[in-house]
């Protein structure tokens, strides 16, 4: 009597992934802030703990923990920022210091997603995120600022 072979593993079907203690460490410190933070602040977060961890691995593990759902992900204006709120909310994202903000979704749609059901469209999710000056910003600007900030091409400052 043969025994059955169990099927190896193919580059096809990815075998699953382990948890390991640098991940748990990566996922902790962007569960640990509303910054919405990039890579490069996690880690710096991290690093504080595990001195050897590279940049690479860090960058590595973020992907992962977006794969598998854990972290949720977005690009704006050529950054990668991290959000372990994975219920549904929009942002406001201030053009002067790059912060960035989470609002409560409302529970009703909003008048556009109905026009659009209405239409024979089918919504599946949206994306919200409204652009401005913070508080912050506005202050600075009042006070004497650079009119042409943050428009102009100085170097904006940056909070996460």
């Amino acid at each position: 009597m043969k025994t059955p072979r169990t099927p190896t593993p193919t580059r096809a079907t990815p075998a699953p992934r382990r948890s390991t203690r640098q991940r748990s460490r990566i996922l902790r410190a962007v569960q640990s802030t509303d910054s919405h933070p990039t890579a490069e602040w996690v880690y710096e977060a991290v690093r504080r703990s595990l001195p050897r961890i590279s940049l690479g691995t860090v960058y590595r593990n973020l992907q992962v923990l977006v794969g598998t759902g854990e972290l949720k992900s977005w690009t704006r204006g050529g950054r990668t920022r991290y959000d372990a709120d994975l219920e549904p909310h929009d942002h406001f994202s201030c053009d002067g210091c790059g912060l960035l903000l989470d609002i409560p979704r409302l529970t009703r749609p909003l008048p556009a997603e109905r026009r659009l059901r209405a239409g024979g469209h089918q919504v599946r999710g949206r994306v919200l995120e409204f652009h401005g000056l913070c508080r912050s910003c506005r202050r600075a600007l009042k006070k004497g600022g650079d009119e042409s900030w943050p428009n102009s091409q100085a170097p904006r400052p940056t909070r996460i």
